[in-house]
């Protein structure tokens, strides 16, 4: 019964870690649009958001390296417990 107290708390991390991923993805493509937006309307702009987002991207960069660690490990722990054992 642990086992698949263990299986239903790791699939609930998997289903937030999604959610939030979710989440990601929509502002995302509001930020698509908006740049889409920048970019036909004023190429200077478009240099400067650049910039912008190059830095921003290397501020994050950290942090996505780290989630992509966790999900590794879940991704693991899902593996580890749901083998079969004889």
């Amino acid at each position: 019964m642990t086992e698949q107290k263990a299986l239903s708390e790791a699939l609930a991390l998997a289903l937030l870690h999604i959610r939030a991923l979710h989440g990601t993805l929509a502002a995302t493509l509001i930020d698509v649009a908006a740049l889409r937006q920048i970019v036909l309307n004023s190429p200077k702009e478009s240099k400067r958001y650049r910039k912008v987002l190059t830095y921003e991207a290397a501020k994050v960069r950290p942090l996505v390296a780290t989630a992509m660690q966790a999900y590794d490990e879940e991704i693991l722990h899902i593996k580890t417990i749901s083998q079969w054992r004889n």
